[in-house]
């Protein structure tokens, strides 16, 4: 019953707040043009599969879409007045909304490119782990995942002096959080940016990457030939006189 009244007032704080995303749309917003600059830097080449988690109005979706026309992007948000908007603004083809947040069965497909933009610490604690878990099965090999957070030093000092622009659920996200994220989804941390919007270092960029690939490689059934076999004896050969050389070295100048 708390939970679900807490879910809800979530979704009325966010429902409240879509004018905010309306102005970061109609103007220029530094932190979403940063975060936006890292995204093309990053971001898989031509994903054709993406997803936005948070996606508010659906601005970030929009310019996603026209960066990749060949994908097909989805964005999902809380907010129900935002999804609103954001199929009235934006919905194509190619280019599609839903209310909720996410979690295990909420999407049955797997993603190139999975965004979440100042999204990641409005995530509680608690739900994490389910989060995890469905980033885990819905990301692609080779597929990344992208963050912009406040670093846990602007989030303080934003406590501090500005309470008011504190959300209902702002967690500290550290780089700590991120290796466990990393390591709950099976992903690598690719790039960690400490960006300054406002001020020094109150934003973090993170890149997570998982690379199936590099397991099935390392260890690998593959036969190994005659030649590789052959260069792995010389290479024995030369480590134990080389072994034998330094042994004598040092037996010589330490006696």
């Amino acid at each position: 019953m708390q939970q679900e009244q807490e879910h809800q007032h979530v979704i009325s704080y966010y429902n409240e707040h879509v004018q905010h995303k309306l102005n970061d749309f109609i103007e220029v917003n530094p932190r979403i043009e940063s975060a936006w600059k890292t995204l093309l830097e990053f971001a898989p080449q031509s994903p054709l599969s993406i997803l936005e988690i948070g996606c508010g109005i659906g601005s970030v979706s929009h310019r996603m879409n026209n960066q990749w026309p060949a994908a097909k992007v989805k964005g999902v948000d809380i907010s129900t007045l935002s999804i609103e908007i954001a199929n009235k603004l934006f919905s194509n083809s190619q280019t599609t909304f839903l209310p909720g947040i996410l979690k295990q069965g909420t999407f049955t497909e797997q993603f190139d490119l999975i965004v979440l933009m100042d999204v990641y610490e409005h995530i509680s604690t608690h739900d994490r782990a389910e989060v995890h878990a469905s980033l885990k099965k819905i990301l692609k090999n080779k597929g990344r995942i992208f963050l912009s957070v406040p670093t846990p030093h602007y989030l303080k000092w934003l406590e501090k002096n500005k309470p008011e622009n504190i959300q209902p659920v702002d967690e500290y996200i550290s780089f700590n959080v991120i290796g466990q994220l990393a390591a709950a989804t099976d992903t690598e941390v690719l790039s960690y940016q400490v960006k300054n919007i406002w001020s020094m270092g109150d934003y973090a960029h993170i890149v997570l990457e998982k690379n199936d690939d590099f397991e099935a490689s390392f260890f690998s059934k593959k036969a190994v030939s005659f030649k590789q076999r052959g260069f792995r004896g010389l290479n024995k050969i030369q480590y134990k006189i080389g072994s034998i050389l330094r042994r004598s070295l040092v037996k010589k100048k330490l006696k």
